[in-house]
């Protein structure tokens, strides 16, 4: 690949625009050429920070900085996939609720998204500010370059 491929969307932050925003990913990923092992890793680490955003972003009632919107780009050069998930939304500490645990010690109700981005891609970096939360999701498409 000569040059750098380049996507920018942005979606409503609402649980019904998962599995289209799912599908936009897919595509994109699939029509870039991106091996299939990469694709679909991809797919999922994107899918758990999408759904971040839809269960925490945006709080009934509070006041945020921007649109209650999922902010996707995506990036393609010769040895990486990035795909950046942003919100305008608000971060919040997880709650020992959160964090509760079942018989194996696995989180119980909720914790295990950022595991899984980093299960299935190669390097996970989340950014907390005024503005949002950003997510960016980095994959590279062979294995000699991990």
């Amino acid at each position: 690949m000569d040059a750098v491929e380049f996507e920018r969307i942005s979606y409503p932050a609402d649980a019904g625009e998962s599995a289209h925003i799912r599908e936009a990913v897919r595509t994109w990923l699939d029509s870039s050429k991106v091996p299939d092992d990469v694709s679909h890793g991809m797919v999922l680490a994107v899918s758990e920070a999408i759904d971040n955003v839809v269960a925490h972003a945006y709080p009934e009632g509070a006041a945020v900085t921007g649109p209650a919107t999922i902010d996707l780009t995506m990036v393609l050069d010769e040895s990486d996939v990035v795909v950046t998930v942003a919100d305008h939304g608000l971060w919040t500490e997880p709650t020992s609720t959160d964090l509760e645990h079942d018989a194996t010690g696995r989180p119980a109700r909720h914790g295990r998204g950022i595991i899984l981005m980093n299960t299935h891609v190669d390097e996970v970096a989340i950014r907390h500010d005024r503005d949002g939360t950003s997510v960016l999701l980095r994959a590279r498409l062979s294995p000699e370059d991990a």
